[in-house]
């Protein structure tokens, strides 16, 4: 039986340099580059549906189809006739460290529940397997619905969906840290599995290691983590029970830009696929290396297939 994943929060135009002032245009976002990732990498029945809000102008319409391209259901994408997808422009140094510009102040994903408020219900999202979720998510809300989407969450936990939060810190995104970290410490609270990165800990909770963002969250009630600390690699906790893993080699770092993102729908394939976490981690490291090597958040599938067809968890994981 197919599982149902509701992967909330927003994608955006993506614009990456191919040579001098020739840019090539896609769509990405931290939750979208998950979602797509998951989708192609989780080997039993999966119906991913991206749960967000666009506008109702052209490039909305070509961003549905992109999504609906990566056979992930548009059900829960809503529209909105005063806003309209938010743009952000890549740049990357020679060791493959990006920078970013954005142009997301009127982003239609700022929206999302309140279009969800007038165009569906509760009944659109109950039920559903699990519920995916990131600290850009948060962030780009106003602070009442910031609330109703903590309601919504709850209300989810309670009904048996398995919360999953990866808290991915932007501060130019928070009102302030402490705004932040309350929201991440609710978060928490809440989520079955958290995917955090030792870098936000660092920022917002002072945290030296990847054992103190296991123990502040093994504290917060989190059954299942996963610490990301890039080249040092995964530091992880599940059932009680700790492992580590160690960072995939990379060739050459062209872009990082969706390696976290990648790594999180990697894994949680992998664990959907019945795999245990210290053997989910591996694969998913390998699949966030192999997206590094490559331009742009989403690897074209070409490039993916390869990868793919000597990287299945089934095959890959031992």
């Amino acid at each position: 039986m197919s599982k149902r994943i509701v992967i909330m929060g927003e994608c955006m135009v993506e614009l990456y340099q191919l040579v001098d002032n020739v840019y090539h245009q896609n769509f990405a976002g931290d939750v979208f580059n998950t979602a797509v990732y998951l989708k192609r990498t989780c080997e039993n029945p999966v119906d991913v549906q991206f749960f967000t809000a666009v506008g109702t102008d052209l490039i909305s319409d070509k961003l549905v189809r992109a999504v609906e391209r990566e056979k992930i259901d548009t059900s829960l994408m809503l529209r909105t006739k005063t806003a309209r997808p938010g743009l952000y422009m890549i740049n990357t140094d020679a060791f493959g460290e990006r920078s970013f510009v954005y142009w997301r102040d009127s982003s239609a994903a700022k929206q999302v529940l309140q279009c969800f408020n007038a165009q569906l219900s509760y009944d659109a999202i109950k039920g559903c397997d699990m519920f995916y979720f990131s600290g850009i998510t948060l962030a780009i809300l106003s602070d009442s619905d910031r609330a109703q989407l903590f309601e919504l969450i709850s209300r989810l936990k309670t009904d048996g969906s398995q919360i999953v939060f990866d808290p991915n810190y932007r501060p130019a995104l928070w009102q302030n840290a402490d705004v932040a970290k309350a929201a991440f410490i609710q978060a928490y609270s809440l989520a079955d599995v958290a995917l955090p990165g030792l870098d936000d800990h660092r920022v917002l909770f002072e945290a030296k290691t990847t054992n103190d963002v296991l123990a502040q969250l093994t504290e917060l009630g989190v059954a299942e983590i996963i610490v990301k600390d890039g080249v040092n690699g995964i530091n992880g906790r599940y059932q009680q029970q700790g492992f580590t893993a160690l960072a995939h080699p990379v060739k050459k770092v062209v872009d990082t830009t969706a390696a976290g993102d990648s790594f999180n729908g990697g894994y949680l394939a992998a664990r959907l696929g019945g795999i245990a976490p210290q053997h989910a981690v591996k694969f998913a490291a390998r699949l966030a290396g192999f997206v590094v090597e490559h331009t742009g958040a989403i690897v074209g599938k070409d490039h993916f297939n390869g990868f793919w067809a000597q990287n299945r968890p089934s095959v890959f994981v031992k």
